[in-house]
């Protein structure tokens, strides 16, 4: 396992692919927060969309421009495994397909954390340099950004695990991109629906839908998307209560999409 760890990591620190996410990374929120400035100086006025706010918000995002694309990267390295021989390789090495898969995901997993925390570190900084921050002092501003920070990590932790999946399902690069963009897409869109309706009586059901814990950085009180708004201010409907099971979510459809994706890779004959 260790020998695997260090020649996926190596593979992966050489790779094109790792300086082009690292470019983005860095490209994004510089294109963001001039598109910003130019809106807000066209609009000539204070607007909530052009501020850092908004910015800061949306950094770990699984639909928008960065969170979208950047697990395509981590499908796409694993797809290479099986395009140019090296996993038949590593299987006739003697190496175990559980080792090997887990290999692969723990990569994965490391390369889009590195990557999103460079992207959202950068966008904290042109965002607070250019935009104003507004903020609710009634409210805990340590807690938020630990909420925030720690539920924005981990959906990138969950989201590795969907891309290795269909990576080591499909073998294939262009059905893996596709599938990931699709289920992120979609999952964003269960949340919109689920978030518009009322659903009280089974709130503490799909708290457990991946990504239904949102935006736990909400910058401005006033924020209409603040998911509190739609729990009606219920004494249960906490911030810690929906971080809590908002990670158990991430938990547990994770390990599942790792189960499925070990057990088909174990089944499959590597040719």
């Amino acid at each position: 396992m260790k020998n695997l760890l260090k020649a996926d990591s190596f593979y992966l620190r050489k790779s094109r692919l790792t300086l082009i996410a690292l470019i983005l990374a860095v490209a994004f929120p510089i294109l963001t927060a001039l598109l910003y400035w130019g809106l807000s100086v066209l609009t000539e006025r204070e607007n909530i969309l052009f501020s850092a706010n908004n910015m800061i918000s949306s950094v770990f995002s699984l639909t928008s421009d960065l969170g979208l694309v950047l697990p395509v990267f981590a499908g796409v390295f694993v797809c290479q495994d099986f395009s140019n021989g090296t996993l038949r390789n590593k299987v006739i090495a003697g190496n175990r397909r559980s080792a090997i898969y887990l290999s692969h995901l723990l990569v994965s997993m490391a390369f889009l954390l590195a990557v999103i925390a460079i992207y959202a570190v950068v966008t904290t900084a042109l965002a607070l340099l250019f935009f104003p921050f507004k903020w609710d002092s009634s409210r805990d501003l340590g807690l938020e950004i630990t909420y925030f920070v720690s539920y924005g990590l981990t959906s990138f932790v969950f989201i590795a695990t969907v891309s290795t999946m269909f990576a080591m399902i499909l073998r294939r690069s262009a059905p893996t991109i596709i599938l990931t963009i699709v289920f992120s897409i979609v999952l964003a869109m269960v949340n919109s629906i689920l978030m518009a309706v009322d659903y009280e009586s089974f709130q503490h059901v799909v708290y457990f839908i991946p990504t239904f814990g949102g935006n736990f950085f909400s910058l401005n009180s006033l924020n209409s998307l603040s998911i509190l708004r739609f729990l009606n201010g219920s004494a249960d409907a906490s911030r810690s209560l929906i971080f809590a099971e908002g990670m158990l979510s991430y938990l547990f459809f994770g390990a599942l999409h790792t189960l499925i994706g070990l057990f088909v890779f174990k089944k499959r004959d590597i040719k």
